[in-house]
């Protein structure tokens, strides 16, 4: 069955975010709640609705998918047979509402149906009772992690009777359709990623309170210098100390769980007196007049953060696995203290298979992608030393789990990877180069595949001159096609601003800045009007001259979540390679009438002189960053691959390389239009003066120049405009101080 329609019951917070996510895959949806007000039944799913469709905050990735939303209640709604394909429900974790609930369903929903609960708590077969054994088999626990758009974890979570074929119906759905990672866990309290997490964050509380470190100190020690994205007790805030003590509540309930959790006593103190985290305003931490606080646990009074005095602090670096060799080789105080806690949390990890699970891996896939940590337990062992850290749980903890204990090699192989997607090496036949900034393979489908191998994927010297380079390649030797990507969250998020901090400072701006855009501007050009396809895969973050270059492609396979933009401005200078002059000729020889590209035009330029972002890869259509003909998929992970299908398909199809055109300027008269613009948003303090001058580089760059309008020109022109323009902004004092505060304070300085 191919799932097209579904029902969502429950138009709370988490219940309007699935619909809202189930919306933006493509899918039509209903919006169900129950009636609490019997002048207004539709009340709680009208509010769901106006939540999802806000349009100052909207959850939709098109404003025109809203169409496929609609809202109702249980009594008229489920009151006939229904043509849902799936039944998700997110209602509150009450067992007999939960019940209520899907005796409803089960009377009207088809018999093909799936019916899935997003339930954290409730054993799956405690809420299967309401079913009869036929329904049971269409019944599954799809538990998404919040918020469900940006989270990766989805646990599919089978009752005892769960048929194998709609486990994986659910798993393709939730994987290719929702763009989501699963993982299949057993219906043990708190299933996988819970149950982990929260034994990691209530090991390491009980340890720092036994051992006498401060909160802050707790946090320094199991923040990002051991892989996880925020210290213990600010994310205990994060996701509320009522949840956390529930979960652990909920697992020292069973007796094969206590001997691996100890409760600490600050955190059940603060939840007595509601202090709760984040939801409440005050937890572990406070803010007060803008000032980050911290609990006293002695006067339970906040107080001012003391920064940590730590020696083992001092030792730590980005190198997560020097940090584990250092903790590992650690003999007393902090060093230990993490020792002992990671180790704890590797024991009971390998306790969990297969009582939670039964593939380690899913452990670690399960922390990755819903606690957002760097590693997970099993890949944290390996890269700590597998072997040593088996030996020393033994030693100190006693016998591990007989598949562990039997185990004489890694958990992982070298390059493996968590994510459930063919990995690219399957694709390669040969590397032609394996260069400093880039890697040129051919695959087993005569195709090539260029990498970006720059530090955080920026655009450098070295990646443009290799990107003419891998074209040359592709176009005088028998290869059908090229796609080009990047590993890593982020696609590209611009150009090297070091290398134009040091050719300001040594003034060399004319002699190195010139020669870089130059050759950048090759790079596109030829990746531009190549005679074979070449397709982009983007994901993440495409910003600066990363977003130039998948303006300059043929064709993108993009992830939905990509965020694209020239955002040059914020750090003084106007977009260089390219990217105006392509959105220059969109504009111009797109269809819209004379007086919608003047206001087509403008936006342009209010984007890029303001430095916005697209923060989906639809908007990114609507703002000329994607062609419509562009493939926008949810599931990043699979980027590569499509984008190998869709560039053979090209070269397959009669592929017609792009031409170089002339097109119609706006010209001055149109820089004149907005000028006035920017100066009414000068005057009223919205921009500085100098973000005035950019704007203004900016309009004049894309209106063709000072020529009168209606002057032919192209793409050769306006690129020649963009050099001119990013040199003279560079010998600005200004925009060393914006490159300067961006490098050192990671945000636009707006001088």
């Amino acid at each position: 069955m191919i799932i097209r329609k579904a029902t969502v019951l429950g138009a709370g917070v988490m219940g309007s975010q699935i619909a809202a996510l189930l919306v933006n895959a493509g899918l039509k949806v209903e919006l169900l709640d129950v009636v609490i007000d019997q002048e207004n039944p539709n009340k709680l799913s009208k509010a769901g609705y106006d939540r999802i469709t806000n349009p100052k905050k909207s959850m939709l990735f098109n404003s025109d998918h809203a169409a496929n939303l609609t809202y109702g209640n249980y009594t008229e709604q489920l009151s006939e047979k229904s043509d849902s394909d799936i039944f998700i429900e997110a209602v509150k974790e009450d067992v007999e509402i939960k019940h209520e609930v899907w005796s409803t369903v089960a009377k009207v929903a088809k018999e093909n149906a799936i019916l899935a609960t997003n339930t954290s708590g409730i054993p799956i077969n405690v809420i299967a009772k309401v079913f009869s054994e036929e329904d049971k088999q269409r019944f599954v626990g799809l538990h998404f992690f919040n918020p469900p758009r940006f989270m990766k974890l989805v646990e599919v979570i089978p009752n005892t009777e769960t048929s194998e074929e709609v486990i994986e119906q659910v798993t393709k759905f939730t994987e290719d359709t929702l763009g989501k990672g699963v993982i299949h866990a057993k219906d043990v309290p708190a299933f996988v990623a819970n149950r982990t997490g929260t034994h990691a964050m209530s090991d390491i509380m009980f340890r720092g309170e036994k051992e006498g470190y401060s909160i802050a100190e707790i946090d320094a020690l199991t923040g990002k210098v051991i892989g996880r994205p925020m210290g213990t007790y600010a994310l205990a805030d994060l996701v509320g100390l009522d949840v956390a003590m529930f979960v652990v509540g909920g697992l020292m309930r069973d007796p094969s769980e206590q001997p691996f959790f100890n409760q600490a006593e600050l955190i059940g103190q603060l939840y007595k007196e509601g202090a709760l985290g984040n939801k409440t305003k005050h937890g572990f931490y406070k803010k007060e007049n803008k000032k980050k606080l911290v609990i006293n646990p002695e006067t339970m009074e906040y107080t001012e953060i003391s920064k940590p005095e730590l020696e083992i602090l001092e030792k730590f670096g980005r190198d997560l696995k020097e940090n584990m060799d250092i903790i590992f080789n650690a003999e007393e105080g902090a060093g230990k203290l993490l020792w002992e806690t990671l180790r704890s949390t590797f024991y009971y990890a390998a306790h969990n298979v297969p009582k939670a699970t039964d593939d380690y891996k899913e452990i670690d896939r399960a922390m990755v992608w819903g606690f957002n940590w760097k590693k997970g337990p099993f890949q944290l062992w390996d890269l700590m030393g597998y072997e040593r850290v088996k030996e020393r749980i033994q030693e100190e903890l006693g016998d591990l789990p007989d598949w562990v204990a039997n185990r004489e090699e890694p958990f992982y192989e070298k390059g493996e990877i968590l994510e459930k997607t063919t990995p690219i090496q399957e694709f390669i036949a040969e590397d032609i180069w394996n260069r400093e900034d880039s890697r040129l393979s051919k695959t087993k489908n005569n195709q090539l595949l260029f990498k970006f191998q720059t530090p955080n994927n920026t655009i450098t010297d070295g990646l443009s001159q290799d990107i003419i380079d891998a074209v040359d390649e592709l176009e005088n030797k028998e290869y059908t096609s090229m796609v080009i990507y990047s590993p890593g969250p982020n696609f590209s998020v611009g150009a090297n601003l070091y290398m134009m901090k040091m050719a300001i400072e040594q003034d060399k701006v004319d002699e190195l800045v010139e020669a870089t855009i130059s050759e950048l501007h090759e790079a596109v050009n030829r990746i531009r009007y190549t005679t074979k396809p070449i397709v982009t895969a983007t994901q993440g973050r495409a910003l600066g001259g990363g977003a130039e270059i998948l303006l300059a492609s043929p064709a993108v396979v993009a992830a939905a979540e990509s965020y694209i933009g020239l955002v040059e401005v914020g750090v003084g200078l106007v977009p260089g390679g390219g990217g105006l002059a392509e959105l220059a000729e969109r504009v111009s020889t797109g269809p819209d009438q004379k007086a919608n590209k003047i206001k087509t035009m403008s936006e342009v330029v209010t984007r890029v002189a303001s430095a916005e972002v697209a923060m989906n890869a639809y908007e990114a259509q609507r703002h000329l960053y994607l062609k419509e003909s562009d493939t926008i998929i949810a599931n990043g992970d699979k980027r590569v691959e499509v984008a190998l299908e869709k560039a053979d398909f090209l070269s397959r199809t009669n592929y017609i390389p792009r031409p170089k055109v002339t097109f119609e300027a706006l010209g001055e008269d149109f820089k004149a239009l907005v000028e006035g613009q920017l100066e009414a948003m000068r005057l009223g303090h919205f921009i500085s003066d100098y973000d005035m001058e950019i704007g203004l580089a900016v309009a004049e760059i894309l209106a063709g120049g000072l020529v009168p309008k209606r002057t032919s020109v192209n793409q050769d022109w306006i690129q020649h405009l963009e050099k001119e323009n990013f040199i003279r902004l560079s010998k600005n004092q200004k925009t060393y101080e914006r490159i300067s505060h961006m490098l050192t304070k990671k945000k636009p300085l707006r001088n």
